[in-house]
Formats: C-alpha cells, sequence, structure tokens
C-alpha cells in the first residue's frame, strides 16, 4: 500500500462523503497507483486524472451503504427487502450480502478507485454530474452509458474509461468513474479465476503512512 499524499504526480481531492474518510482515502496498491500515473500519461494536454478515493474503511462502507439502502426504500417504498438491497447495491457494496454472508467490498482492497479528469484549473470537466452528487442524482444518470447527456459529457465519459481500460482496469457498469484492478470485481470481469487483492489490513494501512512512493 502507498499514500498518494507522499507525492506530487497525481492529483488528489478533498476527503470524499464524511470525515471517517480522510484516514484513508488516497491509499492505494502500489501497482494500482502506477497503474494511474501511466493513465495520467495517456490524457490529453492540459488534463488530468484526479483520485476522488481509493482504500474505503468497512465502517463507512457500512455507514454509506445504510444511508443509500434508505434512499432505494425511499424510492421503491413498497418493494420487497431484497429488491431494494439489490437496489442500494448497485451503488454502495454491502459489507454482507442480503443472505447474511460476508462480502469483499471493492473499495476496502486498495484496488478501486473513483476517479475524475479536472483541468488545468483543477475543475472537474463536463461529466453531466460530478462524482460527489452521486447520491442526490437519480441512479441513471451515474451509469456510464447514460442516453440522457450531452454529447460532450458522453465523449468525457468515453476518453476516461477508454484511458483507465488500457491499463487493464475493470470498469463498473453503473457508475462511470468507478474502476478496479485486482479486487473481485476485476477477476470476474476480465475472468481470471481469482483476485489478486483481498481485504487491507489494519497493518497494511499503518505500514503505508512509512512507505515511500
Amino acid at each position: 500500500m502507498v499514500d498518494i499524499r507522499k507525492g506530487t504526480a497525481l492529483r488528489y481531492g478533498p476527503p470524499p462523503e464524511c470525515p471517517e474518510t480522510a484516514h484513508h482515502y488516497c491509499l492505494l496498491r502500489r501497482d494500482v497507483y502506477q497503474r494511474l500515473l501511466r493513465v495520467q500519461q495517456s490524457l490529453p494536454q492540459g488534463y488530468y486524472l484526479r483520485l476522488y478515493e481509493g482504500l474505503r474503511s468497512l465502517t463507512v462502507q457500512a455507514l454509506l451503504f445504510e444511508q443509500e439502502h434508505a434512499r432505494a426504500c425511499s424510492r421503491m417504498p413498497h418493494a420487497p427487502a431484497s429488491e431494494t438491497h439489490a437496489s442500494a447495491a448497485r451503488l454502495v457494496a454491502p459489507v454482507t450480502h442480503f443472505d447474511g454472508s460476508m462480502n469483499i467490498p471493492p473499495h476496502s482492497t486498495g484496488g478501486a478507485v473513483d476517479v475524475e479528469i479536472v483541468d488545468e484549473s483543477g475543475k472537474v470537466i463536463d461529466f453531466a454530474m460530478e462524482i460527489c452528487d452521486w447520491a442526490n442524482v437519480d441512479p441513471k444518470l451515474c451509469d456510464p452509458m447514460c442516453p440522457d447527456i450531452s454529447d460532450e459529457a458522453a465523449s468525457n465519459r468515453r476518453l476516461l474509461a477508454e484511458a483507465m481500460t488500457q491499463e487493464e482496469f475493470a470498469s463498473y457498469s453503473h457508475e462511470w468513474w468507478h474502476f478496479s484492478y485486482g479486487d473481485p470485481h476485476w477477476a470476474t470481469f476480465t475472468g481470471n479465476t481469482h483476485a489478486i487483492y483481498g481485504p487491507c489490513t489494519e497493518t497494511m494501512i499503518i505500514a503505508a503512512k512509512h512507505t515511500a512512493i
């Protein structure tokens, strides 16, 4: 694990979602970080990749899922519990599946990243929404292939996706900003028999604070 705040090669934003994310969100697997640097090099001049969130603790993950599940229940007041759970899981991976079995949320592995592209002034280019708005917009707008966006926004989403998949990141069909390498979703997406990364341990997180990048 490495903390990208130790270097200047990759941009990152403020801690997302809630203050509890501040300790973890800039931590990544070293190989993931190096792949992001290559993505940065492939972007047009004046465009910069910016990390929105990398590692996320299971405590924050569970909190975000509970909040999204509540929104799903509001959107689908008469749906059975299994459907509202599945709806919430499209945007926030649960810590436990509906049947009670344990899940490995992608962000808990250090292999999943939420990323965006900014211009020289640090302004996010037109994606029809910013990542920080995900909980306040129609979930359909988060879909990478959402048809109800401008040509410019659609082109920018393709630019990001193509740059990331060129470095072997797996995209996610419900979020234009979410990509992963080495986690269970990546393994399923690419047809690998197993993931490279499992959940990060507290020992790994502490060590990242003292590891050079």
